[in-house]
């Protein structure tokens, strides 16, 4: 599982390398306003795109490793639901965008509603490629995908930079890319998975609504979550003290893709584990992913912390020398990815755990950051983000432990951590070595 969540875990900084070009260059090409109007656009496209969502893709991850045979049914149910779904999201939307884009101070919904839903649609359905190939264990396409995904949207939205200068025709040629790029990957599906054959089709579409709402809706509320500090900073501070913000909080994501290339491997292994009852072999299993996310994610935290003060500047220019915190407080938030304890309970079909645990955290954490505002400002509102990040984990896993037949340790082994660097490395030295002699 190392060597595949390695290839996802390239495929997704390559891709990410290419794709933080574009905003490196925009702050060097326009005014902060515009940089913040740019910011917003990507917070709203989150905020709508996972609260309509419905955990329609990842359920893919739950139904195809236990029914190969009816995969393409699974599949095509997902990329129906995707488009019914956000079909009646922006409707919705559509009807109420001036009163939304007013109360949360955001213009940007109305100035580019189109290029919104259609952004959001496009790539919603390339998560749902992407998906599919995961759950069906191709691992090197998937990658490749994630990786032309960005080359399409660097190459067109770069140009459009670079020739325009201008907010309108860079987000067009943002939808553009996703179109792109959700062709070549259904005609690879298509012709080479042969992914919408199935033994029949339509059928289990209301046990996979039913799993994807509870997911869907877990998903929903940590997302809004993880985006309440920027709504708070949007809503009561100005748009050029956001857009600081909004670099502050940029991620150099490393920790965030292997993470999610991990999770990608292990809810697959862990759903035929549960199925199997065999809770040894998933402790086993939990121990050396936790090895593994503390072997990358503690390094490259204190990498991130310590460098803040040269990293921000080199990425942002001095203009955005305040982010400088903002991004080492957001780095340490992040720390509490290494704790996933959903991938254990998605595989039991206990996500109604982790939806208590975030409705809890969302239902405090408003007026807490609000408190956290008003008591330190912009660093009052970071203060509280990262405590409710790292405690709703810890919460979690605490609650996964009073269900599970075997204790889920909340730090990793050492003898773990120290096999995943091993391994690690006789991978690399292996990989060096076949690249030599060719």
């Amino acid at each position: 599982m190392l060597n595949q969540s390695l290839y996802l875990f390239a495929a997704k900084v390559f891709g990410y390398g290419l794709r933080i070009l574009l905003p490196v260059f925009l702050v060097r090409i326009l005014p902060k306003a515009d940089i913040g109007a740019y910011s917003q656009f990507f917070l709203l496209e989150i905020l709508i795109k996972t609260i309509f969502q419905m955990g329609v893709n990842q359920s893919l991850f739950f139904f195809i490793p236990r029914d190969e045979k009816n995969s393409g049914s699974y599949f095509l149910n997902s990329i129906l639901l995707n488009i019914g779904l956000y079909t009646a999201a922006y409707s919705l939307v559509y009807i109420f965008r001036f009163q939304i884009a007013d109360h949360l101070n955001m213009a940007i919904l109305h100035r580019f509603f189109w290029q919104l839903a259609g952004y959001t649609v496009f790539m919603m359905l390339n998560v749902s490629a992407e998906t599919y190939m995961l759950a069906r264990k191709k691992i090197f396409a998937s990658s490749i995908f994630i990786i032309s995904q960005q080359i399409f949207a660097s190459i067109t939205t770069l140009w459009a930079a670079y020739v325009y200068r201008d907010i309108a025709p860079i987000l067009f040629a943002l939808v553009i890319s996703r179109v792109i790029s959700l062709a070549f990957g259904m005609l690879y599906i298509h012709f080479k998975l042969h992914g919408f054959r199935a033994q029949r089709y339509f059928f289990d579409m209301s046990k996979q609504i039913r799993y994807g709402l509870l997911l869907g809706l877990a998903g929903t509320i940590w997302t809004i979550v993880m985006r309440l500090n920027e709504f708070t900073v949007s809503r009561y501070f100005d748009i050029e003290t956001y857009a600081v913000y909004a670099q502050g909080v940029k991620q150099i994501p490393f920790l965030l893709f292997f993470s999610q290339s991990i999770m990608s491997l292990g809810l697959v292994e862990f759903a035929k584990l549960e199925k199997a009852g065999d809770w040894k072999a998933i402790q086993k299993l939990w121990n050396r992913i936790l090895g593994s996310m503390y072997g990358v994610g503690i390094p490259i935290t204190v990498f991130l912390v310590l460098g803040a003060p040269i990293i921000v500047p080199l990425m942002f220019t001095r203009e955005y020398i305040e982010a400088v915190p903002i991004f080492q407080l957001n780095n340490i938030a992040l720390l509490s990815l290494i704790l996933n304890p959903t991938l254990i309970l998605r595989a039991m079909d206990r996500n109604d755990i982790t939806i208590k645990v975030h409705l809890a955290v969302l239902f405090l954490m408003p007026p807490t950051l609000y408190l956290g505002m008003r008591m330190f400002g912009l660093l009052g509102i970071m203060y509280v983000h990262v405590l409710f990040l790292i405690g709703g984990r810890v919460v979690t896993h605490s609650l996964l432990n009073r269900l599970s037949p075997v204790h889920l340790p909340f730090i990793a082994p050492k003898s773990d951590i120290w096999a995943f660097y091993r391994d690690t490395y006789v991978k690399g030295k292996q990989k060096i070595a076949s690249l030599v002699t060719r």
